[in-house]
């Protein structure tokens, strides 16, 4: 399998920059960072997918404030934990 095209969630983060960036070398990246897409949003993640098609799905997506997860446990659980399945599902379709 030839691989066109990566979507990278996150892409903007600490892991996913330098992955976008090294992706972008070779195959074309649709990047998606915080506040674009919501990795927890099947509806959402489904139109990404639908956009633009990817071979790949690298998810890079974290809530990685420490400090601010402590007080903030929900939304933290529901990225870190529950984020990588909307693109899974949608992935599958």
């Amino acid at each position: 399998m030839s691989i066109r095209r990566v979507l990278v969630t996150g892409a903007h983060g600490l892991l996913g920059a330098p992955i976008t960036r090294e992706f972008a070398r070779t195959t074309e990246v649709g990047g998606r960072g915080h506040g674009e897409r919501d990795v927890t949003d099947d509806a959402a993640v489904s139109a990404t997918l639908d956009d633009l098609r990817p071979d790949v799905v690298i998810n890079c997506a974290a809530y990685n404030d420490v400090d601010a997860a402590e007080d903030r446990p929900v939304e933290t659980l529901s990225v870190n934990a529950f984020g990588v399945v909307a693109p899974a599902r949608a992935g599958a379709d």
